[in-house]
């Protein structure tokens, strides 16, 4: 009895490792068969892509700056008088036109003046006809001398009145001058716009007394206001500036002013290339000319550009031939994008760039059309690893597709890697 024990307590393990082994067969021999497909390739990392094209694009240098008159004046007067009249126009923020009047002065003592040079003018030139009669008479009494008359050349001068009729004429000439001084002095009595121009501000008012140091008003020009932006020394080159490789006319250029939900618009011209660097950001300066800033030529009556407005300023710089532009976005360290290389392996190509803008680079080598670009980004970048092309999208970052595009129907064209 106590034998049998022993054996049962033997054969029980056995017993449950066979019994294991036979469940362990069966549930294999019962298991679904997966075949293995020969050439099907792992799934990749899912990206986006973009497509390259080739084109002409105009490009431009984007710079900002403050707008300054272009013109400013201050109104005096020379000479001293009280103001009479004031033209009820001259008030800040007013505009008046090339000779419009602004100020009179009192001109009471001008017209005088005036007055009594006309009459020393009459007078004188009584005088001189008067000592030209005389003349005659002279000299037909030396001529009924004859040679018995004999005198020095001051005395026979003397004895024709020469000396009194040079002094007559003279007091013509002194009359004349007094009366154009007179009447220039009265000219400057009525002050009026020396142009077309913005009332800044006033300081007169009439019965005000003025003189020579008063400032009456000060106006700025309304036909061009100028705005001084600095722009990248390499970028000069592509930037037309009058007087400078034979340049005559200046790039346009595009201005725009924006508060809030305010934008002015406004052309303009580069007009010169300053002859120092920025000190800040040892930058070549630029002055723009900014063409009719108060839109007074304008028939949609827009908001007018102010002088002080900061401003942003984009320079026409020329036209690039068979160029890549590239969104920023897709370019990376050095200049290099990624690419979907032929068999949706990933390839980092260098781009030769031509031009830099805020939004894009433009490559003149390193993409071809139709190359597909990576537009997803990737946590780990290794050359060669496999890709699987999910949508595409346009430059802007919006889908071009309202599906997945699957990397079959998604070819590179020949001679794409570069």
């Amino acid at each position: 009895m106590k034998g049998l024990r022993t054996a049962s307590r033997l054969l029980l393990p056995v017993l449950v490792v066979a019994a294991g082994v036979g469940v362990h067969r069966a549930l294999v021999a019962t298991a679904p068969h997966v075949e293995r497909r020969e050439g099907r390739a792992s799934p990749g990392v899912p990206v986006e892509i973009w497509r390259a094209e080739v084109g002409s694009y105009d490009v431009a240098v984007e710079a900002s700056g403050t707008v300054v008159a272009a013109r400013q004046v201050v109104v005096q007067p020379e000479l001293q008088a009280r103001v009479v009249w004031q033209n009820p126009r001259l008030v800040p923020g007013a505009v008046v036109r090339a000779g419009e009047p602004l100020v009179r002065l009192d001109a009471r003592d001008v017209r005088t003046q005036l007055v009594v040079h006309s009459a020393q003018l009459e007078q004188s030139r009584l005088t001189a006809e008067t000592e030209r009669s005389r003349r005659l008479v002279a000299e037909r009494e030396l001529a009924r001398l004859g040679e018995g008359f004999s005198a020095t050349p001051e005395g026979r001068a003397l004895a024709l009145r020469e000396p009194h009729l040079r002094a007559a004429e003279a007091q013509i000439r002194a009359a004349e001058a007094g009366i154009q001084q007179a009447r220039t002095t009265l000219s400057r009595t009525l002050l009026v716009a020396p142009f077309d121009a913005l009332v800044l501000e006033r300081n007169v008012d009439v019965g005000q007394l003025v003189g020579p140091t008063s400032r009456l008003a000060t106006l700025v020009g309304t036909e061009h206001y100028w705005v001084q932006v600095s722009v990248p020394v390499d970028q000069l080159g592509a930037i037309a500036i009058p007087g400078i490789g034979g340049q005559t006319e200046g790039a346009p250029a595009h201005v725009v002013h924006r508060s809030g939900s305010v934008r002015v618009e406004r052309t303009g011209r580069v007009l010169r290339l300053l002859g120092s660097l920025d000190p800040a950001g040892r930058m070549a300066r630029l002055l723009v000319e900014i063409d009719d800033p108060l839109g007074l030529r304008r028939s949609d009556g827009g908001l007018p550009l102010l002088l002080g407005a900061f401003v942003h300023v984009r320079i026409a710089a020329g036209r690039l031939e068979s160029v890549v532009r590239v969104p920023r976005a897709f370019v990376h360290d050095d200049d290099t994008v990624r690419r979907v290389g032929p068999g949706d392996r990933l390839e980092q190509v260098r781009l030769d760039v031509v031009w830099r803008d805020a939004d894009a680079v433009y490559a003149r080598a390193g993409l071809r059309a139709g190359d597909r670009v990576v537009a997803s980004p990737l946590s780990d970048v290794a050359p060669g690893m496999p890709l699987r092309v999910v949508g595409e999208v346009t430059s802007s970052g919006a889908r071009s597709t309202s599906g997945p595009v699957q990397s079959e129907a998604v070819r590179t064209p020949p001679g794409s890697a570069s």
